[in-house]
């Protein structure tokens, strides 16, 4: 199969990319690891608080689910992995921990909540870039 030099451009535009991501992420995961899964749940759980009009029965709820996730992230975040598998592990309790606030949340507020996820992800790609 032949290569098109187009092709094998992108394909290193990319890899330069993601070596660039991946130093980044190294830099936020120093500022992660000085935190405990308390003081993470705690935040992520104001902050939906407030951007999401928890109701008072959502509000424990969600802490529950912040704080079990914070919990399985610490050995990740803690980890001697690489940064892109420690991405990729942190992504799959992401998942998870997605598909537990779905059953919480209203729709209404799952969709706010994966816009406000999606905004913090861009915001932290061009914090990586820069």
């Amino acid at each position: 199969m032949e290569l098109r030099p187009t092709f094998i451009a992108l394909l290193a535009a990319a890899m330069s990319l993601l070596i660039v991501a991946a130093a980044g992420a190294q830099n936020e995961m120093e500022k992660l690891k000085s935190s405990t899964p308390e003081e993470r749940a705690r935040l992520q759980t104001e902050m939906m608080k407030t951007k999401l009009s928890l109701t008072p029965d959502q509000t424990p709820k969600v802490a529950a689910i912040n704080q079990k996730y914070a919990q399985r992230m610490e050995p990740i975040i803690k980890g001697q992995e690489g940064p892109l598998m420690r991405l990729r592990q942190m992504r799959e309790v992401g998942q998870a921990k997605e598909a537990e606030l779905k059953g919480v949340l209203s729709p209404e507020q799952f969709q706010k909540y994966l816009a406000e996820k999606q905004e913090m992800r861009e915001k932290f790609e061009d914090k990586l870039i820069q």
